[in-house]
C-alpha cells in the first residue's frame, strides 16, 4: 500500500510545485524556458551530425548518398507522426504527451549509440525522431497557452532562436567529443539531456485543456508516408541505380497513387492530418506552403555543406562543424528579430524579406563554393540561416492564428509536417544532384537551384494576408 501511494505522493509534490510557480508573475517565462530546453535537446545533434556524415559513412562502410538518409528518414518520420502527435496532445493534454514523448525519445537516443551499420543507425534515428515528434506541437501549444495573442510572436521567435542555437551548442560540445570518442557519443549526450528535460518539464509545465472528440487519421498518415517516401526513393535511387531499375520504377508508380489516395482520405475522414477546411483558408495554407518550400531549399543547402567542406577543402568533422556554426547562429538571431518585426512590419513583409535574403545567400555561397573562396561561402551560409530564421516565428504565428486556439495542436502539427516534408525533399534532391562529385560547378548549380526555390517561396509569400483581430 505504501509503494502504491508513492507515485501519487510524487504527483502531488510536483503538482504543488507547479501550482506555486503558476502564481509567480514570471511563470510564462519559466514555462517558456522549460519547453525550450526540452525542444532544444531534440535539435541538439543536427548540425554536428551533419558535419560528421562523411566520417560516419567511412566508419560504417557505406556511401555518402546512403548515409544522408540518417537525416532524411527521421525528417520523413517526423513529418508523418507530428500531426498525430499533435492530436494526442489535444486528446490527452499537451503536458502528458510532451513528457511521454521525451521519456521514450531519451531511451531510444541512448540505444542509437549501439547502431552497428548504416541501416540500424537510420532505423534507430527514425524511431527516436518519431518518438519525440510530439514535443514540437506540444511545446508550442503549452507556450501559447500561457501567453496572450499579442505576446506570442516574441515568444515563438525566442523559441525558434533556441531551437537554432541548440545545434550550435552541439557543434561546440559534440565536435571535440566525436573527434575524441567517436560519433556514437553524440547520442549518449543527447539521451542524458532528454532525461534532464523530462525532469524539468514534469516540475514546471502546466497542463492544457483536453478535447474528447479527437480521432486519428491513421490511413492518412500511412498514405502520406508511403507517397512521399516512395517519391524520395525514386529520386534518390534513380540517379544511383538508373531510372530503369525495378525498385525505382515501382517507387515512381506507387508515389502518385499513394498521394492521390491521401487526398481522397483527407476529404472523407473526420479528423484529417491536413484538414481540408483549414487548408481552404489562404491565411493558413499559404504561410505553411512558404515555410515548406523555403525549408526544402534550406535543408538541401545544409546537407551538402559538410561534403563541400570535406571534398573541396579537406576539413575534418570538428572543423567542419565550427565552419557550419554561422548558419544556426544567424538563424537564432534572425528568428528572435523576426518575432519582434512580425508585430510591426506584418507577416507578408517579413516573409518576403526572409525568402529574398535566402535567395541572395545562395548566390553568394554558390560562388564561394565554385571559386573555392571559403570566407565567401561562410558568409553566404550565415546569410542563409538569417533568411530562413527571420520568417519562422511569423509563419508559426500566422498559421496558429488562422487555425484558432481550439486547433492549435492540429495547426502546429500540420506546419511541422509540411516543413519536414519540404526538408526531406530538399535533402534528397540535393544529395541526388551532388552524387560523388567534388566539382565547384556542381556545388554552384545546387546552390542556384536552392536560390530559385527561395524566389518561388518569396513570390508565394506576397499573397499572405495580414491577420485581423
Amino acid at each position: 500500500m505504501e509503494n502504491e501511494e508513492k507515485p501519487h505522493l510524487k504527483n502531488r509534490i510536483w503538482g504543488a510545485n507547479r501550482e506555486k510557480l503558476s502564481k509567480r508573475p514570471d511563470y510564462p517565462k519559466i514555462v517558456l524556458f522549460a519547453a525550450l530546453f526540452g525542444t532544444a535537446t531534440s535539435s541538439y545533434p543536427v548540425t554536428v551530425l551533419s558535419a560528421s556524415l562523411p566520417r560516419v559513412a567511412q566508419d560504417l562502410g557505406t556511401t555518402d548518398d546512403s548515409v544522408t538518409w540518417v537525416l532524411a528518414a527521421p525528417l520523413l518520420a517526423f513529418a508523418v507522426i507530428t500531426p498525430i502527435a499533435g492530436k494526442l496532445g489535444d486528446l490527452h493534454g499537451h503536458r502528458r504527451t510532451y513528457l511521454a514523448s521525451f521519456l521514450l525519445g531519451g531511451v531510444l537516443a541512448l540505444l542509437t549509440a549501439l547502431s552497428w551499420n548504416v541501416g540500424s543507425l537510420i532505423f534507430m534515428r527514425t524511431l527516436t525522431q518519431a518518438a519525440t515528434a510530439a514535443a514540437g506541437p506540444s511545446a508550442m501549444a503549452i507556450i501559447l497557452s500561457v501567453y496572450g495573442r499579442a505576446e506570442r510572436s516574441k515568444a515563438l521567435g525566442l523559441w525558434m532562436a533556441v531551437v537554432a542555437l541548440s545545434p550550435a551548442l552541439g557543434v561546440v560540445t559534440g565536435g571535440p567529443l566525436i573527434e575524441w570518442l567517436g560519433w556514437r557519443t553524440l547520442f549518449v549526450v543527447q539521451g542524458l539531456l532528454v532525461v534532464v528535460a523530462l525532469i524539468v518539464g514534469a516540475r514546471t509545465l502546466p497542463e492544457t485543456q483536453k478535447q474528447s472528440d479527437v480521432s486519428f487519421d491513421i490511413p492518412g498518415a500511412l498514405t502520406l508516408g508511403l507517397g512521399v517516401g516512395a517519391l524520395l526513393v525514386a529520386v534518390n535511387r534513380g540517379i544511383v541505380w538508373g531510372w530503369d531499375h525495378p525498385v525505382v520504377i515501382f517507387a515512381a508508380v506507387i508515389a502518385p497513387l499513394a498521394l492521390i489516395a491521401f487526398r481522397a482520405v483527407e476529404n472523407r475522414t473526420k479528423m484529417p492530418l491536413l484538414p481540408p477546411k483549414l487548408m481552404a483558408k489562404s491565411n493558413f495554407s499559404i504561410p505553411i506552403a512558404v515555410q515548406a518550400i523555403l525549408q526544402a531549399a534550406y535543408m538541401g543547402a545544409m546537407i551538402i555543406a559538410p561534403f563541400l567542406l570535406e571534398r573541396r577543402w579537406g576539413f575534418r568533422p570538428t572543423v567542419i562543424g565550427l565552419l557550419m556554426l554561422p548558419r544556426p547562429l544567424s538563424f537564432a538571431i534572425a528568428a528572435k528579430l523576426g518575432g519582434t518585426h512580425d508585430l510591426d512590419k506584418g507577416a507578408r513583409r517579413v516573409s518576403v524579406t526572409g525568402c529574398l535574403v535566402f535567395a541572395l545567400a545562395m548566390l553568394i555561397a554558390g560562388v564561394g563554393a565554385q571559386q573555392k573562396w571559403l570566407i565567401v561561402f561562410i558568409l553566404g551560409a550565415g546569410l542563409a540561416g538569417a533568411g530562413s530564421g527571420y520568417i519562422r516565428a511569423t509563419i508559426a504565428n500566422a498559421a496558429t492564428s488562422a487555425a484558432g486556439d481550439q486547433d492549435i495542436g492540429v495547426a502546429g502539427g500540420s506546419l511541422n509536417m509540411l516543413q519536414m516534408v519540404g526538408g526531406t525533399v530538399g535533402i534528397t534532391l540535393a544529395t541526388a544532384m551532388l552524387g560523388t562529385s567534388a566539382s565547384g560547378s556542381r556545388f554552384l548549380a545546387i546552390h542556384l537551384a536552392a536560390g530559385i526555390t527561395a524566389l518561388s517561396a518569396a513570390f508565394l509569400a506576397t499573397r499572405i494576408k495580414e491577420p485581423t483581430d
